[in-house]
């Protein structure tokens, strides 16, 4: 007979496939989002240069969030109508 802490340890392909991250998509987004901004603030701030603190990196701040903010509501979305999630998966 298996140990119960046995059981917990042992994961299928498909369980490890769904914890995995998804660097592509949203999660890679605002890591490079971060990344980025880094980037452009450390070099407006060495160089003096107030466009790129004042307009350009808030800008690109504010589009790359609503654009994660949108993926998130397509998702929630799909999930709600039963198109994506665990619904879909029992039904089959």
């Amino acid at each position: 007979m298996k140990d119960p802490k046995e059981k917990t340890s042992e994961l299928t392909e498909q369980e490890r496939a769904e914890l995995k991250v998804e660097w592509l998509g949203v999660d890679g987004a605002l890591v490079l989002l971060y990344i980025v901004l880094a980037c452009i603030y450390g070099y407006g701030m060495l160089n003096s240069v107030d466009f790129i603190i004042g307009i350009m990196a808030p800008g690109i701040a504010i589009l790359i969030t609503v654009g994660v903010f949108l993926k998130y509501c397509t998702e929630v979305v799909s999930f709600a109508t039963g198109k994506k999630g665990s619904d879909k998966k029992k039904k089959k």
